[in-house]
């Protein structure tokens, strides 16, 4: 097929965010698909929290829809001077977020083939987005749990499709003395501050006989400070793929904390890149996590902040059973949660 891919570029100060366009472009070239990319920022102006922290500002609503406008007649142009070029098989939208119905419907007008997205964060946390559902002949979607909203809201058809890992970049690495100087710790935890992770952070920074690393933007805030309540892990800048899978072969436990698009089911994308990474991941028990990994046998789980604390403990204290989970976990990865092994599903779908 030939695909137009349509996707962000990774987001403003944060460098270890959205490898997904790229992932998923290589992904779609090893299964033989010619792929064109374009790529579009910003997805923080059409965020209702962002807009919200706006309203009271003097002049500022009025600048930010100048701008959105601005921005969608250049995508608007781009978008479409691509599809009249290339006569794309499939137009295929990386969330999408930033699309509004007049630039949808003429991409779809254009598009001689199929016109689909595929989401990794909640679509109806952007304002656009509701407007737009019906215009998709197939919408794929992390979590299940958007489903059915997804098909009143007027989708055609949707598919659960979930997050997935690049193999080529999290994996067992061989670390130099000063980056395992660096990077070793007893628990690592990799992503941004939010409200809903804090609780986790806290009862194991609390646990003076362990090490937490923490590696994020935002965790410096006054609110992360407020909602840490005094524990202070080693909290640490953003980093890029490359140095969040070397610091993963330098740690322990990798924890993972969902945030609030995953709480109702759909796994993120640290919970694949951590299995493929070799380590022994702590992740909160969120539903549909079973489908795709085995509590228990691949991944630990905790159900509170307590319970985490008195997993890291346990298997701190049992280097075997570690590494055992963590080796099972890395082959169900590479037999089933590549980004290869999503595309090829993506594409069998859209085809029929």
């Amino acid at each position: 097929m030939q695909v137009l891919l349509i996707g962000p570029w990774p987001r403003l100060f944060n460098p270890g965010n959205f490898q997904w366009l790229s992932d998923t472009a290589r992904a779609l070239r090893q299964l033989g698909h010619r792929v064109a990319v374009l790529r579009y920022r910003e997805s923080w102006t059409v965020s209702p929290r962002l807009i919200g922290w706006t309203d009271g500002v003097p002049g500022m609503p009025e600048g930010l829809a100048r701008y959105r406008r601005f921005q969608q007649r250049m995508r608007h142009r781009a978008i479409t001077w691509s599809i009249r070029r290339l006569r794309p098989d499939l137009v295929l939208l990386l969330n999408g977020e930033v699309f509004d119905r007049d630039t949808l419907a003429e991409m779809r007008r254009l598009t001689p083939g199929r016109l689909a997205c595929w989401w990794v964060d909640d679509p109806f946390a952007y304002t656009l987005v509701p407007q737009t559902i019906d215009l998709y002949d197939h919408i794929f979607v992390f979590g299940r749990s958007y489903m059915p909203r997804l098909e009143a809201a007027g989708a055609r058809r949707t598919s659960f499709l979930p997050c997935a890992c690049d193999e080529s970049v999290y994996h067992p690495w061989s670390l130099s003395r000063m980056e395992e100087q660096r990077f070793t710790s007893d628990v690592t935890f990799v992503g941004w501050y939010y409200p809903e992770r804090a609780p986790v952070i806290r009862a194991l920074a609390e646990d003076r006989d362990l090490t937490l690393n923490v590696w994020g933007g935002q965790w410096d805030t006054p609110e992360a400070r407020r909602a840490l309540d005094g524990a202070s892990p080693v909290c640490r800048s953003a980093v890029d793929a490359r140095t969040a899978a070397k610091i993963y072969s330098a740690s322990r436990i990798g924890l993972n904390v969902h945030a609030r698009q995953s709480l109702q089911g759909g796994l993120n994308m640290r919970t694949f890149e951590l299995a493929a990474s070799g380590l022994f991941q702590l992740v909160d028990r969120i539903p549909g996590l079973d489908e795709l990994l085995t509590p228990g046998c691949e991944v630990a789980c905790y159900d509170s902040p307590e319970e985490a604390r008195r997993l890291a403990r346990r298997y701190l204290d049992d280097p075997a059973a570690r590494q055992a989970m963590a080796t099972r976990a890395r082959q169900r990865v590479l037999d089933e949660h590549t980004y290869v092994h999503r595309l090829r599903t993506l594409c069998e779908l859209v085809r029929g």
